[in-house]
């Protein structure tokens, strides 16, 4: 899965102090090869029913201490879009199986899927959090 670099590397001191370094496909790709972690995967889907509830859940991730820090830390966040999912992402059914999911850096197969159609992005954000907190010791 190794791809020649296409974004620059980021440096600590880049990442944002109370919100989230979201990275492309191919950035990911990228921290994938230098070492491995597992990835949160977040699928923006404009489309009428599913955007309110991404949108508010989106909105509700930079506010969680405990997942940013994972994300800014162990773990890699990668953001994708629904209308330009790279093709082996869509294969492995970003977009349609999932839109928010915590992949494994061997091949980003998808390890847990969340639903996001809860009414309640705060309890979900947290949910998200502990499984990302019970994760990453397993690539540490």
């Amino acid at each position: 899965m190794t791809l020649p670099p296409s974004d620059p590397p980021v440096s600590e001191s880049e990442f944002p102090k109370d919100g989230i370094l979201w990275r492309s496909y191919d950035a990911t790709v990228d921290l994938l090869n230098e070492r491995t972690r597992p990835v949160l995967a977040f699928v923006i889907d404009h489309d009428g029913t599913r955007w309110p509830f991404l949108r508010e859940i989106f909105k509700a991730m930079p506010k969680n201490e405990k997942l940013r820090g994972l994300l800014n830390g162990p773990c890699v966040a990668m953001l994708l879009e629904a209308d330009s999912m790279p093709e082996y992402m869509d294969y492995l059914g970003a977009g349609s199986d999932y839109h928010i999911a915590i992949l494994s850096p061997s091949g980003l197969t998808a390890m847990r899927v969340f639903n996001y159609v809860t009414g309640e992005p705060e309890a979900l954000v947290e949910k998200i959090a502990g499984a990302m907190e019970a994760i990453a010791p397993l690539w540490a």
